[in-house]
Protein backbone atom coordinates (compact mmCIF):
# COMPACT_ATOMS: atom_id res chain seq x y z
CA UNK A 1 0.00 0.00 0.00
CA UNK A 2 1.34 3.41 -0.98
CA UNK A 3 2.10 6.02 1.65
CA UNK A 4 -1.09 7.84 2.67
CA UNK A 5 -1.33 11.60 2.20
CA UNK A 6 -2.37 12.80 5.66
CA UNK A 7 -1.50 15.36 8.30
CA UNK A 8 -2.62 16.58 11.72
CA UNK A 9 -4.27 19.99 11.81
CA UNK A 10 -4.10 22.59 14.61
CA UNK A 11 -7.92 22.95 14.56
CA UNK A 12 -9.78 22.77 17.87
CA UNK A 13 -12.61 20.74 16.35
CA UNK A 14 -14.14 19.59 13.08
CA UNK A 15 -15.87 22.44 11.23
CA UNK A 16 -19.08 22.36 9.20
CA UNK A 17 -17.08 23.12 6.05
CA UNK A 18 -14.80 20.17 6.73
CA UNK A 19 -17.84 17.90 7.23
CA UNK A 20 -19.29 19.10 3.91
CA UNK A 21 -16.03 18.50 2.04
CA UNK A 22 -15.72 15.04 3.62
CA UNK A 23 -19.26 14.11 2.56
CA UNK A 24 -18.56 15.26 -0.99
CA UNK A 25 -15.45 13.09 -1.09
CA UNK A 26 -17.42 10.02 0.00
CA UNK A 27 -20.17 10.77 -2.50
CA UNK A 28 -17.66 11.01 -5.36
CA UNK A 29 -15.35 8.17 -4.38
CA UNK A 30 -17.64 5.72 -2.58
CA UNK A 31 -16.60 2.73 -4.68
CA UNK A 32 -12.91 3.45 -4.16
CA UNK A 33 -13.41 3.80 -0.40
CA UNK A 34 -15.39 0.57 -0.20
CA UNK A 35 -12.80 -1.42 -2.10
CA UNK A 36 -9.76 0.07 -0.42
CA UNK A 37 -10.84 0.35 3.21
CA UNK A 38 -13.99 -1.67 3.85
CA UNK A 39 -14.31 -4.85 1.81
CA UNK A 40 -10.73 -6.01 1.46
CA UNK A 41 -10.00 -9.35 3.22
CA UNK A 42 -7.48 -7.90 5.70
CA UNK A 43 -9.94 -5.28 6.97
CA UNK A 44 -12.79 -7.78 7.22
CA UNK A 45 -10.60 -10.10 9.30
CA UNK A 46 -9.79 -7.28 11.73
CA UNK A 47 -13.41 -6.11 11.88
CA UNK A 48 -14.58 -9.60 12.81
CA UNK A 49 -12.02 -9.65 15.66
CA UNK A 50 -12.33 -6.13 17.09
CA UNK A 51 -15.95 -5.25 16.19
CA UNK A 52 -18.25 -8.14 15.44
CA UNK A 53 -16.98 -10.65 18.02
CA UNK A 54 -17.29 -8.37 21.09
CA UNK A 55 -20.59 -6.95 19.86
CA UNK A 56 -22.13 -10.41 19.42
CA UNK A 57 -20.91 -11.41 22.88
CA UNK A 58 -22.90 -8.64 24.64
CA UNK A 59 -25.81 -7.86 22.30
CA UNK A 60 -29.17 -9.60 22.51
CA UNK A 61 -29.25 -12.59 20.21
CA UNK A 62 -31.33 -11.94 17.07
CA UNK A 63 -32.07 -8.47 18.42
CA UNK A 64 -32.77 -5.25 16.53
CA UNK A 65 -29.66 -3.20 15.73
CA UNK A 66 -29.31 0.41 14.60
CA UNK A 67 -26.10 0.75 12.60
CA UNK A 68 -25.02 4.39 12.82
CA UNK A 69 -22.59 5.33 10.04
CA UNK A 70 -23.17 2.10 8.11
CA UNK A 71 -20.81 3.27 5.33
CA UNK A 72 -20.86 0.83 2.37
CA UNK A 73 -22.71 -1.94 4.20
CA UNK A 74 -19.86 -4.24 5.27
CA UNK A 75 -20.80 -4.46 8.95
CA UNK A 76 -24.49 -4.60 8.09
CA UNK A 77 -23.74 -7.70 6.04
CA UNK A 78 -21.70 -9.31 8.83
CA UNK A 79 -24.28 -8.61 11.54
CA UNK A 80 -27.18 -9.77 9.37
CA UNK A 81 -25.36 -13.06 8.80
CA UNK A 82 -24.94 -13.33 12.58
CA UNK A 83 -28.73 -13.24 12.95
CA UNK A 84 -29.43 -9.61 13.86
CA UNK A 85 -32.26 -7.50 12.43
CA UNK A 86 -30.52 -4.37 11.17
CA UNK A 87 -31.26 -0.82 10.05
CA UNK A 88 -28.36 1.09 8.53
CA UNK A 89 -28.08 4.87 8.75
CA UNK A 90 -25.55 6.87 6.73
CA UNK A 91 -24.74 10.50 5.91
CA UNK A 92 -23.34 9.97 2.38
CA UNK A 93 -25.63 9.17 -0.54
CA UNK A 94 -22.63 7.76 -2.38
CA UNK A 95 -21.79 5.28 0.38
CA UNK A 96 -25.45 4.32 0.82
CA UNK A 97 -25.71 3.64 -2.92
CA UNK A 98 -22.65 1.41 -2.62
CA UNK A 99 -24.22 -0.34 0.39
CA UNK A 100 -27.40 -1.11 -1.55
CA UNK A 101 -25.35 -2.61 -4.39
CA UNK A 102 -23.28 -4.79 -2.06
CA UNK A 103 -26.04 -5.74 0.39
CA UNK A 104 -29.21 -5.84 -1.75
CA UNK A 105 -31.31 -7.28 1.10
CA UNK A 106 -30.34 -4.43 3.43
CA UNK A 107 -32.47 -1.59 4.77
CA UNK A 108 -30.59 1.71 4.56
CA UNK A 109 -31.68 5.32 5.18
CA UNK A 110 -30.02 8.72 4.84
CA UNK A 111 -29.91 10.95 7.91
CA UNK A 112 -27.56 13.35 9.61
CA UNK A 113 -25.87 11.32 12.33
CA UNK A 114 -26.28 14.28 14.69
CA UNK A 115 -30.08 14.41 14.50
CA UNK A 116 -31.48 10.90 14.26
CA UNK A 117 -35.31 10.75 14.50
CA UNK A 118 -35.98 7.42 16.21
CA UNK A 119 -38.44 6.76 19.02
CA UNK A 120 -37.35 5.95 22.59
CA UNK A 121 -36.51 2.32 23.29
CA UNK A 122 -36.67 1.33 19.60
CA UNK A 123 -33.58 -0.92 19.44
CA UNK A 124 -31.89 -3.69 21.38
CA UNK A 125 -28.47 -2.38 20.35
CA UNK A 126 -26.71 0.49 18.61
CA UNK A 127 -23.64 -0.31 16.55
CA UNK A 128 -21.62 2.83 15.84
CA UNK A 129 -18.35 1.95 14.14
CA UNK A 130 -16.02 4.71 12.96
CA UNK A 131 -17.85 7.79 14.24
CA UNK A 132 -14.99 9.87 12.92
CA UNK A 133 -16.79 12.67 11.09
CA UNK A 134 -18.79 14.13 13.99
CA UNK A 135 -17.35 17.16 15.86
CA UNK A 136 -16.26 16.57 19.43
CA UNK A 137 -18.74 19.17 20.64
CA UNK A 138 -21.63 17.04 19.33
CA UNK A 139 -20.56 13.55 20.41
CA UNK A 140 -22.06 13.78 23.90
CA UNK A 141 -25.47 14.63 22.47
CA UNK A 142 -25.19 11.77 19.98
CA UNK A 143 -24.43 9.36 22.83
CA UNK A 144 -27.43 10.66 24.78
CA UNK A 145 -29.57 9.93 21.72
CA UNK A 146 -28.23 6.37 21.69
CA UNK A 147 -29.25 6.03 25.32
CA UNK A 148 -32.78 7.14 24.42
CA UNK A 149 -33.06 4.81 21.41
CA UNK A 150 -31.99 1.73 23.39
CA UNK A 151 -34.33 -0.58 25.23
CA UNK A 152 -33.52 -1.25 28.92
CA UNK A 153 -30.41 -3.40 29.15
CA UNK A 154 -29.45 -2.59 25.56
CA UNK A 155 -25.85 -2.12 24.46
CA UNK A 156 -23.91 0.27 22.28
CA UNK A 157 -20.77 -0.63 20.34
CA UNK A 158 -18.62 2.44 19.70
CA UNK A 159 -15.30 2.92 17.93
CA UNK A 160 -13.45 6.20 17.52
CA UNK A 161 -10.07 7.19 16.11
CA UNK A 162 -7.42 8.04 18.69
CA UNK A 163 -4.34 10.17 18.28
CA UNK A 164 -2.54 13.39 18.98
CA UNK A 165 -4.37 16.54 18.05
CA UNK A 166 -8.07 16.92 17.27
CA UNK A 167 -8.39 16.74 13.48
CA UNK A 168 -6.66 14.60 10.86
CA UNK A 169 -7.00 15.31 7.13
CA UNK A 170 -6.51 12.52 4.61
CA UNK A 171 -6.18 12.83 0.84
CA UNK A 172 -6.26 9.14 -0.02
CA UNK A 173 -9.33 8.95 -2.28
CA UNK A 174 -9.06 11.86 -4.69
CA UNK A 175 -10.62 14.32 -2.26
CA UNK A 176 -10.05 15.35 1.33
CA UNK A 177 -11.55 13.59 4.36
CA UNK A 178 -11.44 15.31 7.76
CA UNK A 179 -11.41 12.99 10.77
CA UNK A 180 -12.04 13.72 14.44
CA UNK A 181 -9.39 12.33 16.80
CA UNK A 182 -9.94 11.55 20.46
CA UNK A 183 -7.93 10.52 23.46
CA UNK A 184 -8.94 7.36 25.27
CA UNK A 185 -9.78 9.22 28.48
CA UNK A 186 -12.06 11.61 26.56
CA UNK A 187 -14.03 8.70 25.12
CA UNK A 188 -14.49 7.00 28.48
CA UNK A 189 -15.60 10.25 30.11
CA UNK A 190 -18.17 10.95 27.37
CA UNK A 191 -19.61 7.44 27.51
CA UNK A 192 -19.85 7.59 31.30
CA UNK A 193 -21.48 11.01 31.30
CA UNK A 194 -24.16 9.69 28.94
CA UNK A 195 -25.09 7.11 31.57
CA UNK A 196 -23.54 3.98 30.05
CA UNK A 197 -21.50 1.35 31.86
CA UNK A 198 -18.52 0.08 29.86
CA UNK A 199 -18.38 -3.73 29.82
CA UNK A 200 -15.57 -4.21 27.27
CA UNK A 201 -12.93 -2.04 25.62
CA UNK A 202 -9.82 -2.48 23.53
CA UNK A 203 -7.32 -0.45 21.52
CA UNK A 204 -6.45 -1.69 18.04
CA UNK A 205 -4.21 -0.55 15.18
CA UNK A 206 -5.45 0.85 11.91
CA UNK A 207 -5.30 -1.45 8.87
CA UNK A 208 -2.48 0.85 7.77
CA UNK A 209 -0.21 0.98 10.86
CA UNK A 210 1.11 4.42 9.86
CA UNK A 211 -2.32 5.93 10.60
CA UNK A 212 -3.95 6.67 13.99
CA UNK A 213 -5.62 3.58 15.45
CA UNK A 214 -8.92 2.88 17.16
CA UNK A 215 -10.39 2.67 20.62
CA UNK A 216 -13.49 0.47 20.72
CA UNK A 217 -15.90 -0.36 23.51
CA UNK A 218 -19.19 -2.00 24.36
CA UNK A 219 -21.31 -0.19 26.95
CA UNK A 220 -24.61 -1.13 28.53
CA UNK A 221 -27.70 0.92 29.32
CA UNK A 222 -28.34 0.24 32.99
Amino acid sequence: MNKIDCKFLPDEDLSETQIFVTTQTYDRFAKEFAERWEWNPKTIKEIKKYNIKPFVKYAKRSGSVLLVSCQSGRDYSLLSKAGFSCLGVGFSYGLLTEAVKRVPHGLFVHFSLRSLPFMPESFDAVYADALMHIPKKDIKEVLRDFMIFLKPGGVVYLSLRVGKGNVLVMGDLGGKRYITLFRKIEILEMVGSAGFKVVWSESSPHTDPSLPGWFSLVAKKM
